[in-house]
């Protein structure tokens, strides 16, 4: 058996983790150091690790160092949506051999848990459940689930087909109603606004901060993809899409102008999302969570949204977060 090593990452390993990201079976944008360094209002004391196999990478983890009740955790980088084990190619021996040498790198630097959402299905180019396997063989624990809607882009022609009839009926008026126009353009000072105003109804602030989405356009070229829907010139409501890898596209902010509500802004800006992911030939279309954060159950479905999303042709699938307590 060939020895795996790990070690941290280091910033001159910036360029040759990128290269192995873009080339993974499972790599996302989030995964990306220039992602993961992009934060302006949250520092993150970064830990993320590299596996090697005779010098040559064969795997990496982006995860950052997070400190509770005077315990360090190994813990999914908090600036991605999601993390886990990255690879590109990967047998049953060496997966074996990258989760003992995670956890001795662990026990050995002193963290007493690890702690990561491991990317979707839909996210990988080629299905490889090895790694999930040998995490409950090695007994981490399913910590949380989170419920997340996609639609698969695959196998319709027309974005309307994935409507259910009365949203078919709402985007047929909206097609022949010559008041609506929509903008592609990143014109995030303009969108910012409503983002707050959403976000205030559900007292929360947004993830992302408006020079952090300004930053995230500048360094990650041709990935932010915002639609801006207008009505008789004034903005009611905006969509943000990311180009999340070759595979998939994530709708990360769908908002709205609660004055325009009866409209169906949402439900409009989430129908051109289905044609924009059609025109980059990606084949899934990925909604987000639909959990109610503000829950004692942090797992309690946010049921009118998963109708909504159901409406829009969405089924379900989910994200799981792995945990282990390291002796």
């Amino acid at each position: 058996m060939m020895t795996i090593t790990v070690r941290k990452f280091t910033a001159k390993d910036t360029t040759a983790w990128d290269e192995f990201v873009e080339k993974s079976n499972n790599g996302t944008i989030f995964h990306l150091r220039s992602f993961l360094s992009y934060h302006i209002d949250r520092k993150f004391k970064d830990h993320s690790l590299i596996f090697e196999k005779k010098g040559k990478m064969i795997g990496l983890f982006p995860a950052a160092i997070i400190e509770e009740k005077r315990e360090n955790i190994l813990h999914s980088h908090p600036g991605a949506s999601f993390g886990g084990f990255i690879f590109i190619k990967l047998s049953f021996e060496d997966a074996d051999s990258i989760v003992k040498a995670l956890e001795n790198y662990c026990s050995q630097n002193k963290f007493h848990k690890i702690f990561f959402v491991h990317s979707p299905t839909i996210y990988h180019n080629k299905t490889n459940d090895t790694m999930e396997y040998l995490l409950h063989w090695y007994k981490y624990e399913v910590k949380e689930y989170y419920i997340s809607s996609m639609i698969d882009i695959r196998n319709s022609k027309k974005s309307i087909e994935h409507l259910h009839s009365r949203k078919r009926r709402y985007i047929k008026n909206y097609l022949s109603n010559k008041k609506f126009a929509i903008k592609w353009e990143n014109n995030f000072e303009h969108f910012y606004p409503i983002l707050i105003e959403n976000k205030k109804k559900h007292n929360i602030k947004p993830t992302h901060s408006l020079n952090e989405l300004i930053k995230l356009n500048k360094i990650l070229p041709k990935k932010l993809h915002l639609l801006l829907l207008y009505y008789k010139n004034e903005l009611i409501g905006g969509t943000l899409n990311i180009i999340a890898n070759k595979r998939s596209g994530i709708v990360f902010y769908n908002m709205i102008n609660y004055n325009y509500k009866n409209l169906q802004p949402a439900a409009i800006q989430i129908f051109e999302s289905i044609n924009w992911a059609k025109k980059y030939n990606l084949d899934f279309l990925d909604l987000g969570v639909s959990q109610q954060p503000k829950e004692k159950n942090p797992l309690t479905p946010h049921l009118s949204l998963i109708y909504f999303k159901e409406q829009l042709g969405a089924s379900a699938t989910i994200r799981k977060a792995f945990q282990k307590t390291i002796n």
